[in-house]
């Protein structure tokens, strides 16, 4: 069988060649230099090979599904060419550093999907098919996990279509067979119930997370974003994390402000891994910490587990951002979303990093209050069930 190393090492001859791939399919080098793919099938007793097109204008898994094409259309024995696992390479390599959610995404289509029918072609999975795969998922109560798995299969097809292994998307609808998840909100507090949730904090949290906690607090990243934090990446004016390691693929400075500085300063004081370019390291690898390590750590707490997740700390800023009259594009801002044509545009000229700076100082001044007044708590155990 042939690879794509190989076909590009191929050089022309005194006399036009071919090398074979598999069932008939081969390429033809031509004294010129061309390379044609060519297909050969048995017609009226005699051989006839039939031209498909040139390299590289036409790949190997192209061309190799024509071929099966071709041959079905004769009805010939269909050879082996474009499989559900080619198909879904083909999407780790278009995906892989576009989505945050990539890693995740991937495991869950190899568990559920191609470890099932990945050796399949293509062009012979229906819906049918697929929905026998899914049924057992919903059946488990996994609603959400379906409906990422035919979400990202539908893609896959719909970008096999795209670079011309398929004619149409047999899974275009396939979401339609089942039932829509109920969305569930986040579970989050309320700001004035901060002292409280930072008094548990200090009490059970060890110091990685205590840190990691007032940190996704006082910059209102995302999980994934706090994590991936690097040092160089923090200046004397602002924290600026480049577009690609955004949800919102934009560019994102948050303002530093004297606690902040702390808490960075504290960050690196407790690292273990002291060579790693990342604020909150692995242990072993020069990787940073898991972007799940905050929400893991509080659903293992009592105190926390249905109250409070790591992306809820966003929330807590959102509610007071709200109560303390700051502007809405400015809050939006602080939360690095994207909201209306207007705000967008806005946002394209400023990111409003001066009035950031001035609602930051304030949100910070507010996280070290409820400090102090954990520390109170903490001496009154029987006040603690009463927000601030």
């Amino acid at each position: 069988m042939l690879n794509s190393k190989q076909i590009k090492a191929l050089k022309p001859k005194k006399r036009r060649y071919q090398i074979t791939d598999q069932s008939g399919l081969a390429l033809r080098v031509q004294i010129s230099g061309v390379k044609s793919w060519v297909v050969r099938v048995p017609q009226n007793g005699r051989v006839l090979d039939i031209t498909l097109g040139h390299w590289p204008e036409i790949s190997l898994l192209q061309a190799r599904a024509m071929a099966r094409k071709k041959r079905q259309e004769l009805q010939l024995e269909p050879s082996g060419s474009y499989t559900v696992r080619d198909a879904f390479k083909f999407w780790c390599n278009k995906k892989k550093g576009r989505i945050s959610s990539y890693r995740d995404e991937k495991l869950r289509l190899e568990k559920y999907i191609v470890s099932k029918i990945g050796s399949r072609q293509l062009d012979s999975i229906n819906p049918p098919i697929l929905i026998k795969l899914v049924e057992p998922i919903e059946a488990a109560g996994k609603q959400s996990t379906v409906k990422r798995l035919l979400m990202r299969t539908r893609e896959i097809f719909d970008m096999a279509v795209n670079a011309g292994f398929l004619n149409s998307n047999p899974l275009a609808k396939i979401t339609k067979v089942f039932t829509t998840p109920e969305v569930r909100h986040m579970p989050s507090i309320d700001w004035k119930e901060l002292p409280i949730v930072i008094s548990q904090i200090e009490a059970k949290a060890p110091p990685k997370y205590r840190a990691l906690f007032y940190f996704s607090l006082a910059t209102l990243l995302r999980p994934g974003e706090v994590v991936s934090i690097r040092i160089d990446w923090i200046s004397d004016e602002a924290i600026t994390i480049p577009a690609q390691f955004m949800k919102m693929k934009r560019v994102h400075r948050i303002p530093l402000t004297p606690y902040l500085i702390t808490l960075i300063n504290e960050a690196k004081a407790i690292r273990k891994n002291k060579r790693s370019p990342f604020l909150f390291p692995a242990t072993n690898k020069n990787q940073h910490i898991s972007g799940q390590a905050m929400a893991k750590w509080l659903h293992d707490q009592p105190e926390f587990k249905d109250r409070l997740v790591a992306h809820g700390l966003r929330s807590i800023g959102r509610s007071w951002f709200a109560d303390n009259d700051v502007p809405f594009e400015v809050a939006e801002a602080c939360l690095a979303h994207l909201v209306g044509s207007q705000v967008v545009r806005a946002y394209q000229r400023t990111d409003f990093f001066a009035p950031r700076q001035k609602v930051m100082l304030s949100w910070h001044a507010y996280i070290e209050t409820c400090a102090r007044c954990a520390q109170v708590l903490s001496q009154n155990p029987d006040k603690s069930s009463d927000p601030a």
